[in-house]
């Protein structure tokens, strides 16, 4: 193996003890760059979304697209633990994503299935819309009037 490639393998493996130590967050390419770079190792952004794409093929990360100017933010697939069993919400504001652990959700799920024959992928369906942090926001007077 030569140098490059074991430097990159290191940056992987970095990358990836990241993504485990953030577990339960979403965090973004900016986030994961600025925590190496106050480590004294920085990594650059491309080189952050390369290995974050391949970590995404291999199923050991999730991206989610905020549609926020962060852009997308990623999180570590726990094996041990379905991220596929509930929904998920991202504020249109300040585009933290939460998930939806919720009863009723899964009458909403089977409903569409039993009732229009659609299979929905909980790990794939987020709700757009306004949380309770920005939405208690006194100077948000936009969300206000909704």
């Amino acid at each position: 193996m030569n140098s490059s490639n074991g430097y990159k393998t290191r940056q992987r493996e970095a990358i990836l003890d990241y993504m485990l130590k953030h577990k339960d967050s979403h965090v973004t390419v900016n986030q994961i760059s600025e925590y190496f770079e106050n480590n004294g190792h920085p990594i650059g952004v491309t080189t952050i979304y390369r290995h974050l794409e391949k970590l995404l093929e291999q199923d050991f990360v999730r991206k989610y697209n905020t549609g926020t100017t962060n852009g997308a933010c990623f999180q570590y697939a726990v094996r041990d633990q379905e991220c596929y069993e509930h929904f998920h919400l991202m504020c249109e504001k300040c585009g933290c994503l939460i998930h939806l652990e919720c009863h009723r959700m899964n009458d909403l799920y089977s409903h569409i299935f039993s009732e229009h024959g659609f299979k929905i992928d909980p790990f794939k369906t987020v709700f757009y819309g306004i949380c309770q942090k920005c939405a208690d926001d006194p100077n948000e007077k936009e969300i206000k009037k909704r």
